[in-house]
């Protein structure tokens, strides 16, 4: 599973190096969640807030899984992978 959530992660990456943008909800939650304790119980409480427009972007669909992955008991891979994720989300809104 971290190597699928990895690939998503990278994949949504490249569509927004290619241009695509993340939606400003988006790059807020990004910006909370890469601050945030990186646990799956943390991951879940950010996501059951976040609005609906946000929940029909692509980024929700990187971020959902990852809490079921922070919640496994080999998480060594996701963390790195996830953090630079959302750090580049940051980065690209000027945050």
């Amino acid at each position: 599973m971290t190597d699928a959530l990895e690939r998503d992660a990278r994949t949504l990456l490249e569509e927004y190096d290619g241009g695509g943008s993340p939606s400003t909800g988006e790059r807020l939650l990004a910006e909370g969640l890469a601050r945030a304790q990186w646990s799956g119980s943390a991951f879940r409480a950010w996501l059951r807030d976040v609005p609906e427009s946000v929940r029909a972007g692509r980024l929700i669909d990187v971020l959902d899984p990852a809490a079921v992955v922070l919640e496994s008991a080999d998480i060594s891979g996701v963390r790195p992978a996830l953090h630079g994720f959302l750090r580049h989300d940051m980065d690209r809104s000027g945050g």
